[in-house]
């Protein structure tokens, strides 16, 4: 186990290479100049000329572009993610600061997520093709299709202009605090059809196993059969997509947090790409990268507990 995390952690150092030329290249082609988005936003300040070559030349963004890529890839191994070019800040203080807080609502909504969707699935396998079999797995579709920025405005409309039974949920008063229900809701609906739907195959393709017709043989009531024999071998794949769901609601939010205005890692990367700020923006597509393939390593050693017939 000690060789397959070792050679785990060691591939990922090349995978960050490629998501750094990635992002590199695609940051410094789009269209927009920082520096003078910086300067545009300064009401008080009328930038000239050699205002804006002096701020470029202090940056290195006169630079060759390979020149500046060498050197920041030189700096992110060295822990060193830059500086906002409009806020003048560390860009790694700068995530780390609004990180918890997406991973505060990104939990949450795991939670509630597997609490929802993997019993919904169960029960949609236990009734097949039946009434809440077709309600369940066509529900949970027709959410998945519904952008969060076309449910969300329509649930305020209908829940406080409406009924007025809240207010506006909007902006960040804790995990404890209700405004949080509805940004959690919002989190959930997108992967929830894939919990279901998954959970359903599972559950329909190892009922089909001879030991599970050997539990049902023996007296065993359905309930007995489904948790202590089926459950935990259906199951497998749906850990594997809550592996990769559970990164993305901490580092995906981006739309849920603009609608309720919650201060957290969504909203910074959103800031960062309306304003061109490079660091930034490459900042927070880089660590946003490495939760990924940290949290897909995470999978791959729960895999064992879950089957023992998988080794690493």
């Amino acid at each position: 186990m000690l060789k397959y995390l070792i050679m785990r952690v060691l591939g990922i150092i090349p995978l960050l290479l490629v998501v750094l030329v990635i992002i590199f290249t695609l940051g410094h082609l789009a269209p927009g100049d920082p520096i003078e988005m910086m300067y545009e936003s300064m009401e008080t300040v009328v930038a000239t000329e050699e205002m804006v070559d002096r701020a470029r030349a202090r940056l290195g963004l006169d630079q060759p572009l390979h020149v500046q890529f060498i050197r920041y890839v030189s700096n992110v191994f060295r822990g060193d993610l830059g500086d906002s070019i409009v806020r003048s800040r560390p860009v790694l203080g700068m995530i780390l600061k609004v990180f918890p807080i997406s991973a505060q609502v990104g939990l949450l909504a795991f939670i509630v997520l597997v609490v929802t969707g993997v019993p919904l699935g169960v029960l949609a396998a236990v009734k097949q093709n039946t009434a809440v079999d077709y309600f369940i797995v066509g529900g949970s579709l027709f959410l998945r299709t519904v952008p969060v920025y076309v449910l969300a405005p329509l649930l305020f409309i209908i829940l406080v202009l409406r009924l007025d039974i809240m207010n506006v949920p909007y902006g960040w008063k804790g995990i404890t605090h209700p405004n949080v229900i509805m940004p959690t809701l919002m989190l959930i609906l997108f992967p929830l059809a894939v919990v279901i739907r998954q959970m359903r195959v599972g559950i329909l393709e190892v009922a089909e196993n001879d030991y599970v017709r050997t539990a049902r043989a023996k007296g065993l009531r359905e309930r007995q059969v489904i948790l202590g024999h089926v459950m935990r071998n259906a199951i497998t794949p749906v850990v594997t997509s809550l592996g990769l769901i559970v990164t993305g609601l901490i580092t995906g939010s981006v739309f849920v947090e603009q609608i309720f205005g919650i201060p957290g890692y969504g909203n910074l990367f959103v800031t960062s790409l309306i304003q061109r700020d490079y660091p930034l923006m490459m900042g927070c597509t880089l660590f946003g990268a490495f939760l990924i393939m940290m949290s897909n390593l995470i999978v791959d050693f729960v895999y064992p507990f879950l089957d023992p017939r998988v080794t690493l």
